[in-house]
């Protein structure tokens, strides 16, 4: 998902396939999430989308991981970044904020505009690792380098606030309370250059460069089921503890969803895809995946308020996948008609 894949001709099947169902994950996370919150913890209902919120996750990180494979293994001039690439994401940004703002209604529009939708947020994101890059291929030039780079990302990124987070949840008050002081301590070493999603970034460039044995792809997969398992149960258990609806393993930083993440990444990349007649129909729908991205919610607000249908219509379990295929059809056909206007291609997906 973004423009890189129009832009970029030597393709990787791979990626074409990552970017499709990831599109679909992130749908079925937001279709997850529509009720999720008005739900009783204890119930069905709520039990049911915390499954499918769990097991999707994945899906902003691969985005983040697709892009850094391609773009750090190329060499891309700074003013080509800039014309080709972010002027692309920040037109689009500004007119699906503005659609969103004008067909949502609600608040000053202008602030909606400058903060955007809710699942606006990749594409300021992604412009900022865009305008790094030159200050982020350094970094992968070199092995041992890139390597600890990556180690400090894991420490500060995602180990030491998911054992805070752990802590809290299910530590006693004095342990608690040391874990505070700790993080107040670590807050102020200011590690930001390693906290952000250039970590996911690099990420990405090494598992599309380097060869990993079947051991250690085998141990990934290990990791990436724990993964899975510990998202899905970690949020439940604090979920039916408090009585309130749990998040609090379901970010992007959570050490469980970077498990999710290189798993699924992993998996795609040594997946022999053999099928020229799919590989095709993949790479197109691939080249649709960022305007899928784009309207995707307001197929999901359009549904339900048009229609009345949405997660809670019929049995969850049914209509989160029934209503995500629907989602998925219709967003990539809306894609693919403004693919075909050359102003729209250009400038909205």
């Amino acid at each position: 998902m973004g423009p890189e894949n129009k832009n970029i001709e030597d393709r990787t099947v791979y990626f074409d396939y990552l970017r499709v169902f990831a599109t679909f994950s992130v749908i079925i996370l937001h279709l997850s999430a529509q009720n999720w919150f008005t739900t009783d913890v204890n119930g069905f209902e709520w039990q049911v989308f915390n499954f499918y919120d769990s097991i999707v996750r994945w899906g902003v990180p691969v985005f983040v991981m697709i892009s850094g494979a391609l773009f750090l293994d190329r060499e891309i001039a700074t003013k080509t970044i800039y014309s080709r690439y972010v002027l692309r994401l920040l037109s689009s940004f500004v007119i699906w904020s503005a659609a969103y703002a004008v067909f949502r209604g609600g608040g000053e529009k202008v602030d909606k505009i400058l903060i955007g939708h809710y699942h606006l947020w990749f594409l300021p994101m992604i412009i900022g690792l865009y305008i790094c890059i030159p200050f982020i291929k350094p970094i992968i030039q070199s092995d041992l380098k890139g390597r600890y780079y990556l180690i400090l990302t894991f420490l500060f990124a995602f180990l030491i606030p998911q054992t805070v987070t752990l802590i809290n949840d299910f530590g006693s008050d004095l342990l608690i309370q040391r874990m505070g002081a700790f993080k107040t301590s670590v807050n102020n070493m200011n590690m930001h250059i390693v906290e952000g999603y250039a970590g996911y970034f690099v990420l990405g460039y090494y598992l599309n460069k380097i060869q990993l044995s079947k051991r250690q792809r085998i141990t990934i997969y290990l990791l990436g089921a724990a993964g899975f398992t510990l998202t899905i149960f970690l949020d439940l258990v604090v979920a039916l503890r408090t009585q309130q609806c749990c998040s609090h393993y379901y970010g992007n930083f959570n050490i469980n969803v970077l498990f999710e993440s290189v798993a699924v990444f992993t998996w795609f990349r040594y997946k022999e895809f053999y099928c020229a007649k799919w590989n095709t129909v993949i790479q197109k729908l691939s080249q649709y995946s960022f305007g899928a991205y784009l309207v995707h919610v307001f197929v999901i607000d359009e549904l339900n308020i048009r229609l009345g249908i949405n997660t809670l219509t019929f049995n969850p379990m049914l209509a989160v996948i029934f209503i995500g295929i629907v989602v998925f059809i219709i967003s990539f056909g809306i894609s693919a008609i403004l693919n075909q206007i050359p102003v729209a291609r250009r400038y909205m997906v």
